[in-house]
Protein backbone atom coordinates (compact mmCIF):
# COMPACT_ATOMS: atom_id res chain seq x y z
CA UNK A 1 0.00 0.00 0.00
CA UNK A 2 1.45 3.65 -1.07
CA UNK A 3 0.00 5.39 1.76
CA UNK A 4 0.51 3.66 5.08
CA UNK A 5 4.22 4.40 5.21
CA UNK A 6 3.54 8.02 4.61
CA UNK A 7 0.62 8.91 6.36
CA UNK A 8 -1.36 5.65 8.11
CA UNK A 9 -4.12 7.75 9.15
CA UNK A 10 -4.85 8.74 5.82
CA UNK A 11 -4.63 5.31 4.26
CA UNK A 12 -7.13 4.13 7.03
CA UNK A 13 -9.39 7.24 6.13
CA UNK A 14 -9.21 6.24 2.39
CA UNK A 15 -9.98 2.90 2.31
CA UNK A 16 -13.01 3.27 5.03
CA UNK A 17 -14.62 5.81 2.76
CA UNK A 18 -13.64 3.64 -0.56
CA UNK A 19 -15.55 1.18 1.32
CA UNK A 20 -18.28 2.75 1.72
CA UNK A 21 -18.24 4.18 -1.41
CA UNK A 22 -18.16 0.76 -3.27
CA UNK A 23 -21.21 -0.39 -0.66
CA UNK A 24 -23.61 2.53 -1.38
CA UNK A 25 -22.68 2.67 -5.26
CA UNK A 26 -23.48 -0.99 -5.55
CA UNK A 27 -26.84 -0.36 -3.64
CA UNK A 28 -27.52 3.00 -5.79
CA UNK A 29 -27.56 0.87 -9.04
CA UNK A 30 -30.33 -0.87 -7.50
CA UNK A 31 -32.27 2.04 -6.49
CA UNK A 32 -32.43 5.47 -7.48
CA UNK A 33 -33.28 7.02 -4.31
CA UNK A 34 -30.26 6.18 -3.02
CA UNK A 35 -28.42 8.43 -5.93
CA UNK A 36 -27.58 11.45 -3.86
CA UNK A 37 -26.28 9.77 -1.00
CA UNK A 38 -23.79 7.57 -3.53
CA UNK A 39 -22.78 10.92 -5.05
CA UNK A 40 -22.17 12.73 -1.65
CA UNK A 41 -20.06 9.15 -0.12
CA UNK A 42 -18.18 9.59 -3.29
CA UNK A 43 -17.51 13.19 -3.14
CA UNK A 44 -16.28 12.42 0.33
CA UNK A 45 -13.74 10.19 -0.86
CA UNK A 46 -12.42 11.66 -3.23
CA UNK A 47 -11.76 14.38 -1.27
CA UNK A 48 -9.89 12.10 1.21
CA UNK A 49 -7.93 10.51 -1.72
CA UNK A 50 -7.26 13.73 -3.15
CA UNK A 51 -6.33 15.38 -0.16
CA UNK A 52 -3.50 12.65 0.86
CA UNK A 53 -1.71 12.88 -2.67
CA UNK A 54 -2.11 16.48 -2.71
CA UNK A 55 -0.39 16.74 0.42
CA UNK A 56 2.06 13.66 0.45
CA UNK A 57 3.22 13.75 -2.86
CA UNK A 58 2.34 9.95 -2.82
CA UNK A 59 1.01 10.79 -6.70
CA UNK A 60 0.99 13.42 -8.11
CA UNK A 61 0.28 16.81 -6.14
CA UNK A 62 -1.94 17.92 -9.67
CA UNK A 63 -3.81 15.01 -9.62
CA UNK A 64 -4.45 15.16 -6.19
CA UNK A 65 -5.79 18.99 -6.29
CA UNK A 66 -7.96 17.59 -9.55
CA UNK A 67 -9.17 14.71 -7.42
CA UNK A 68 -9.97 17.23 -4.63
CA UNK A 69 -11.92 19.32 -7.47
CA UNK A 70 -14.07 16.35 -8.75
CA UNK A 71 -15.01 15.93 -4.65
CA UNK A 72 -16.19 19.49 -4.51
CA UNK A 73 -18.36 19.04 -7.34
CA UNK A 74 -19.65 16.00 -6.45
CA UNK A 75 -20.62 17.07 -2.91
CA UNK A 76 -21.94 19.83 -4.67
CA UNK A 77 -24.00 18.04 -7.44
CA UNK A 78 -25.55 15.77 -4.42
CA UNK A 79 -26.54 19.17 -2.26
CA UNK A 80 -27.98 20.95 -5.26
CA UNK A 81 -30.00 17.60 -6.78
CA UNK A 82 -31.44 16.62 -3.98
CA UNK A 83 -34.07 19.43 -3.01
CA UNK A 84 -34.31 20.23 -7.04
CA UNK A 85 -35.72 16.86 -7.92
CA UNK A 86 -33.51 15.80 -10.95
CA UNK A 87 -33.49 12.71 -12.58
CA UNK A 88 -31.24 10.32 -10.87
CA UNK A 89 -30.78 8.40 -14.38
CA UNK A 90 -29.06 11.48 -15.61
CA UNK A 91 -27.13 12.34 -12.34
CA UNK A 92 -25.98 8.55 -12.14
CA UNK A 93 -25.18 8.37 -15.62
CA UNK A 94 -23.19 11.58 -15.81
CA UNK A 95 -21.79 10.56 -12.30
CA UNK A 96 -20.56 7.27 -14.16
CA UNK A 97 -18.84 8.86 -16.71
CA UNK A 98 -16.80 10.90 -14.71
CA UNK A 99 -15.93 8.22 -12.68
CA UNK A 100 -14.30 6.27 -15.72
CA UNK A 101 -12.25 9.31 -17.24
CA UNK A 102 -11.23 9.59 -13.44
CA UNK A 103 -10.26 5.82 -13.18
CA UNK A 104 -8.55 6.27 -16.63
CA UNK A 105 -6.42 9.14 -15.70
CA UNK A 106 -5.14 6.83 -12.71
CA UNK A 107 -4.24 4.11 -14.72
CA UNK A 108 -2.20 6.90 -16.57
CA UNK A 109 -0.99 8.59 -13.54
CA UNK A 110 -0.13 4.89 -11.86
CA UNK A 111 1.30 3.26 -15.02
CA UNK A 112 4.06 6.37 -15.62
CA UNK A 113 4.91 6.15 -12.19
CA UNK A 114 6.09 2.43 -11.90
Amino acid sequence: MRHLPVRSSGAVLGTAAGTATITIGIAASGNFDLVVAALFVRGIWWWTIGKLWAETGVLPRLFGIATMVLAVLAIGAAIASAPMNMQAATIWTSERVVLGLWSLGLAVVLWRSR
